[in-house]
């Protein structure tokens, strides 16, 4: 009995020591520090901010579905430059490019959206599509619009109409020497028929020459081309008259450079032109005439009825003839004084049509002269060459675009092939496509070449006609004339 009461009190303090550190084992609730309004205020921000460090890569998936894959020319034309290449420069983008033609500091960029591309479809049009929004060219339309604007300017000589002729005796004239002025001042710079006045004076005056040229030795003196019509520049425009073609034999290049070098910029100095013209030509002997073209009067303050009568008087061989080209009745009164004044002749032309007219009036071509107007479309031959060239310059512009284009699209799609964003069996799918786009290129670019060249032939060959026609008239007149 006694020993079970010791093991009793015995095993009831191990229970107690037991208890007791079971209950120290315990711990407290950690209490953690009230957080004031300002703490969480800048917790917020600084996740804010981590958020705008970090941003979400973007799709561009809604503009690439929409995107139109180009196979004719008005596809072509109607497409969008690429979202990376629409800066490119035209001179670049156009160039004929041996081996690839590389990705810009864009290939960055570039390289991130079609990750994002690949995540998001395995599609080979689709990623043919995206190329052609991230790196299709920007130059097609331009190419297009330059080839539709290329022309030539044929030569075309004088044809004079049967009627000119009709009735004279047909005099062998012996070769003398003419000197055109053309009015460049700044009244040339407006516009008859939809046609800037210059210009038509420009054309009309080479053909001119060429035509007379012929025979004479032939020279350009320009006036008004100097300063502007402001009145601070009156003095410098007033005062400047160029030879622009020294007087020599007619040299169509030569004499064509020297007349498309001309802008009409100021004032109106005809009695100093005439007073120029005289000076250089003090020394000449034989026959000299003189052709002004001009669209109105004197406006530096000079006389030049009395500088014609002058240069006239010099020589019984000498004279001042004027072709007032659309004129006011001012203007047309004081020019026909100066031409009579000159023991010339004043015409009137109202359009373009009567300009021709009236210069061809001042000359009158022999049998042999009718004969060369034929022989001188020859010049059609070089003429020919170069167009081709130049044409041909342009139209390949398109096919080299269409080039540059592929050789970025195929080393962006070898990025997306080491990246192992898409399979081998997707890369062949879409440089398939690449290649029918190359060759829809091509196609387009033959056809509008080929359309150049039959509408600048075209043009070539109604000039042939008019030439043939002329010439078959004047055959035809000198026949029964008996000559």
């Amino acid at each position: 009995m006694r020993n079970w009461s010791i093991r009793l009190v015995f095993i009831t303090l191990v229970a107690i020591v037991l208890i007791g550190c079971s209950e120290k084992e315990k711990k407290e609730p950690e209490v953690l520090p009230e957080t004031s309004a300002e703490e969480t205020k800048q917790h917020e921000t600084t996740e804010e901010v981590l958020d705008e460090e970090l941003p979400a890569k973007t799709s561009d998936l809604q503009e690439i579905e929409a995107v139109q894959i180009p196979d004719s020319e008005e596809t072509f034309r109607a497409q969008q430059p690429g979202l990376f290449t629409a800066e490119i420069p035209y001179e670049e983008e156009t160039k004929q490019v041996w081996g690839r033609f590389g990705l810009g500091e864009y290939k960055e960029a570039l390289t991130e959206k079609l990750e994002v591309l690949a995540e998001q479809s395995q599609d080979p049009e689709l990623i043919f599509k995206a190329l052609n929004y991230y790196v299709g060219s920007n130059a097609y339309d331009q190419v297009a619009t330059e080839l539709e604007a290329f022309s030539v300017e044929w030569f075309e000589p004088y044809l004079p109409e049967p009627g000119e002729i009709e009735g004279s005796d047909e005099v062998e004239q012996q070769p003398g020497q003419a000197v055109i002025l053309l009015d460049a001042s700044s009244s040339m710079l407006l516009n008859v028929e939809g046609k800037q006045k210059m210009t038509i004076a420009k054309k009309a005056t080479s053909r001119f020459a060429s035509t007379i040229g012929m025979r004479d030795e032939v020279s350009l003196i320009i006036y008004g081309h100097a300063g502007t019509q402001n009145k601070s520049d009156k003095e410098l425009s007033c005062r400047t008259i160029d030879e622009v073609y020294p007087m020599g034999s007619f040299n169509a290049e030569k004499f064509k450079n020297a007349v498309d070098g001309v802008e009409a910029k100021g004032w109106t100095p005809i009695a100093e032109a005439i007073n120029y013209t005289r000076e250089q030509t003090k020394d000449a002997t034989g026959k000299l005439t003189v052709y002004i073209v001009s669209d109105g009067a004197e406006t530096c303050g000079g006389d030049p009825v009395a500088a014609a009568k002058a240069f006239a008087e010099a020589s019984p061989d000498r004279q001042v003839n004027i072709i007032g080209f659309d004129v006011d009745q001012e203007g047309e009164n004081q020019l026909k004084a100066v031409a009579e004044a000159g023991k010339g002749e004043y015409i009137s032309a109202k359009t373009i049509d009567e300009l021709d007219q009236s210069i061809t009036k001042q000359w009158l071509p022999s049998l042999t002269e009718v004969m060369s107007a034929s022989n001188s479309l020859l010049k059609h031959w070089g003429q020919s060459h170069n167009e081709m060239i130049d044409r041909s310059n342009i139209s390949s512009r398109f096919y080299y675009a269409s080039l540059n284009e592929a050789s970025r699209m195929h080393e962006a799609l070898q990025i997306m092939r080491s990246e192992n964003w898409i399979t081998q069996e997707v890369q062949d799918e879409v440089r398939a496509m690449i290649k029918v786009k190359e060759e829809d290129a091509l196609t387009v670019k033959k056809e509008m070449d080929e359309r150049a060249r039959t509408r600048i032939e075209n043009e070539r060959q109604e000039i042939v006609q008019r030439v043939k026609e002329w010439t078959d008239r004047m055959f035809e007149l000198r026949r029964t004339q008996g000559k």
